[in-house]
């Protein structure tokens, strides 16, 4: 198992946009109190400034700082948000995790896949395909109402050879007694190596398969020995 490797988050790095926007308020502000005090000081007495303009040029100043700020709070909670889904993926290593989609992975000598069935089903045909498309197996399925596991171990059910390591698809169709088709969720089953911050958000890698942190459905200890997908 790889040691898990944690991202850096450039929004730590770096200011934020709201804190130079904040920054550049703050600039403006200061120089309008400058430049009205200014005024001020060499008004004409007999044609005094417009005491409602300057009201309303400081309110608009502080409208547009109030927002800013709500918008440096919003992105301290997301921050915030972030790091804590980091720390709980980062627990996830180790353990067995159920993921959105059919396709998972061969290492060694199994793929595992799981499927839900809304109710029992008389008959669940299991098809198992390569990257390709090809058919690598064909067999029966457990009929449980609830999650049912697939531990594939990697021999063609066609012609009796061991194939090779990679990605697979797994398809369900489960059928009652009279033909009605019952709802089944593929799901691919896999052991988290590492786990990466980037910029397009919280991955998990299972093996060479990289795994969206929101596609996780579920958690547990490995059911079987290097169940890599």
């Amino acid at each position: 198992m790889s040691v898990g490797s944690i991202g850096t988050n450039t929004n730590n790095q770096e200011r934020s946009a709201s804190d130079n926007a904040l920054a550049s308020i703050n600039g403006d502000f200061n120089f309008f109190l400058k430049l009205m005090t200014t005024q001020l000081q060499n008004q004409d007495p007999t044609e005094p400034l417009d005491t409602n303009q300057l009201t309303d040029q400081i309110t608009q100043f502080s409208q547009v700082e109030q927002q800013v700020r709500t918008n440096q709070n919003i992105e301290k909670l997301i921050s915030s948000q972030q790091q804590s889904q980091l720390s709980t993926a980062v627990s996830f290593i180790g353990s067995e995790v159920e993921t959105a989609g059919n396709t998972g992975q061969k290492i060694g000598d199994q793929a595992v896949f799981s499927y839900n069935l809304a109710a029992a089903g008389a008959n669940v045909e299991l098809v198992i395909t390569d990257k390709n498309g090809r058919a690598v197996f064909r067999g029966q399925g457990a009929n449980n109402v609830g999650r049912n596991l697939v531990v594939w171990d990697g021999v063609n059910s066609f012609n009796g050879n061991t194939e090779p390591d990679g990605e697979y698809t797994i398809s369900v169709k489960a059928t009652t007694p009279n033909g009605q088709t019952v709802p089944a969720d593929a799901r691919a089953v896999g052991v988290v190596t590492a786990v990466e911050n980037t910029k397009d958000g919280i991955t998990l890698s299972m093996g060479t398969r990289t795994v969206r942190y929101e596609d996780v459905l579920a958690v547990r200890a490995p059911t079987f020995a290097g169940s890599g997908s």
